[in-house]
């Protein structure tokens, strides 16, 4: 395991001290846990805006794809027309259903 040296502010290092005492863990294993939450949680948040942005790429492309729309076009109205067509990648399925 690395051993580093870093600089910290005497309050924080007491706030530290105090901690790690009444989590029952030493000084050094109270810093990486807490180094290991706090990269956890940019880790997360990351995560987070990176789905953000390919829902809102999603949206733009839905709203572009609605521009070749015909007028008056009913959205849920195609939804359901396909939904409720025959399955036409299941041909042979279907036939065999019959």
């Amino acid at each position: 395991m690395a051993k580093t040296t870093i600089s910290v502010p005497d309050e924080l290092l007491e706030d530290i001290d105090r901690r790690a005492s009444e989590a029952g863990t030493t000084r050094s294993g109270f810093v990486q846990e807490a180094a290991a939450h706090y990269i956890a949680t940019l880790d997360g948040e990351r995560a987070r805006a990176e789905r953000a942005e390919r829902i809102d790429a999603a949206i733009d492309k839905m709203r572009e794809t609605a521009t070749h729309m015909p007028k008056g076009t009913d959205g849920t109205g195609i939804i359901r027309h396909f939904r409720d067509m025959p399955e036409p990648w299941l041909p042979s399925v279907a036939k065999e259903d019959k």
